[in-house]
């Protein structure tokens, strides 16, 4: 029970000292340079930094993920050295346990024996759960597809973040 509350704050702690600056994306710039729009969108980073680490799919039918501020990419669930999808994003929430994503991803599917891709504006939330394990931290990804009618629900999956080597220590 120590190695899950050390875990835990250790956790906070990082993600605490980390947090920056956020950028929200729908307040407008004061001045319109380039330059520097580029510079805030390069600096954005997650409040809490657990989220730059693999998501490991609890479930065969979800894929290995990983994930930044800007992009998304999902490796096959049998092999996470092939790409099933990849995407450009813009971070909407930046949380401590929840992040939320506008992103325009690419998937390579397998259809009627030929690889086609599919493309789709999608928005998708990560929010830590619970400690699923000693090196395990349950993850639950909603991904909501955008309609004229609002938001509707995609898909829920679940992952497991381990927290690093480090962060493991015997009581």
């Amino acid at each position: 029970m120590k190695k899950v509350v050390f875990i835990m704050g250790l956790i906070l702690i990082l993600g605490a000292c980390s947090a920056t600056k956020e950028v929200n994306p729908a307040q407008p710039k004061e001045n319109n340079d380039v330059a520097v729009q580029k510079t805030d969108a390069q600096e954005q980073k997650f409040v809490n930094p657990i989220f730059y680490q693999p998501l490991e799919p609890l479930s065969q039918i979800s894929t290995w993920t990983y994930l930044t501020p800007t992009s998304i990419k999902s490796m096959t669930p049998l092999d996470k050295n092939k790409i099933a999808m990849t995407g450009q994003c813009e971070l909407l929430e930046n949380q401590e346990n929840f992040i939320k994503l506008l992103c325009n991803t690419s998937w390579q599917m397998l259809e009627r024996g030929s690889m086609v891709t599919n493309t789709s504006e999608d928005i998708y939330t990560y929010e830590i759960k619970e400690i699923f394990s000693d090196t395990c931290i349950k993850v639950e990804q909603v991904i909501y597809e955008i309609t004229e009618r609002g938001n509707e629900k995609l898909s829920i999956s679940y992952y497991c973040i381990s927290p690093s080597a480090s962060h493991l220590e015997s009581d």
